[in-house]
């Protein structure tokens, strides 16, 4: 079974991570490690002998001065430790030619990690319907159109999808230098981007996973679990 590691945040006295990932991780045949925020440099680089993949979970905002900008809105719990822990552990990653998926935040810090930049604010720069802010649904309960690049993994993960869940309010406006964009909103918002052994997506399919098992598509591709979704581009 593949190892998989999920960079885990502090939160107060504790260090965790949404119990939902771990369970997409564990049904999608995987066993899921905790790599906590403070484990960098060469402890990271031992850590990573023992793991065979990378999750990069959902959260706050990534740092803008990551991709050369000031924040220019509202901010949500920018964590400049958290970011480095990623930032390493995605470069990390990629040198091994590990499997990476990254969920929401996960997939905004991949592409600040190549070189790319983000939306800041999304209803600010006049892209609505991505982030309820009425929180009068559960979260993520917010549902939007999308649409996959013919033959791309993101095609493939989504498997007859049309429809995904939402709750953000940045995203990827830049992906870099490694990832293409390969699944959009109806509004033009980057919904997934991918190379190879690489895959973000914008949405929560964690979230969604015990309503419609096809979301868990994205997390048998982390482990290695289903062979129906390429490795290339």
């Amino acid at each position: 079974m593949t190892v998989v590691g999920i960079v885990a945040a502090h939160r107060d006295w504790t260090v965790a991570v949404p119990r939902n990932y771990v369970d997409c991780v564990l049904a999608a045949g995987g066993v899921p490690v905790l790599l906590p925020v403070s484990l960098t440099g060469a402890d990271l680089v031992a850590a990573f002998d023992q793991v065979g993949a990378l999750l990069l979970a959902g959260g706050g905002d990534v740092d803008p001065a990551r991709y050369g900008e000031r924040p220019s809105a509202t901010l949500h719990k920018v964590d400049p430790e958290r970011d480095e822990c990623e930032i390493q552990a995605f470069r990390l990653a990629v040198a091994k030619g590990l499997r990476v998926l990254g969920v929401c935040r996960g997939a905004q810090l991949m592409a600040v990690a190549t070189g790319g930049r983000l939306v800041q604010d999304l209803p600010s720069a006049g892209f609505g319907g991505h982030l309820d802010v009425h929180r009068d649904r559960t979260y993520a309960g917010l549902r939007h159109e999308v649409k996959a690049e013919p033959g791309s993994r993101a095609e493939r993960v989504l498997a007859g999808l049309t429809e995904i869940n939402s709750h953000h309010h940045q995203a990827i406006a830049d992906p870099g230098e490694l990832l293409v964009p390969t699944a959009w909103s109806a509004d033009g918002v980057i919904e997934a981007v991918e190379a190879t052994n690489l895959l973000g997506v914008q949405w929560h399919p964690e979230t969604a996973a015990r309503v419609d098992g096809r979301h868990l598509r994205a997390f048998h591709w982390l482990t290695g679990g289903d062979r129906g979704v390429p490795d290339e581009l």
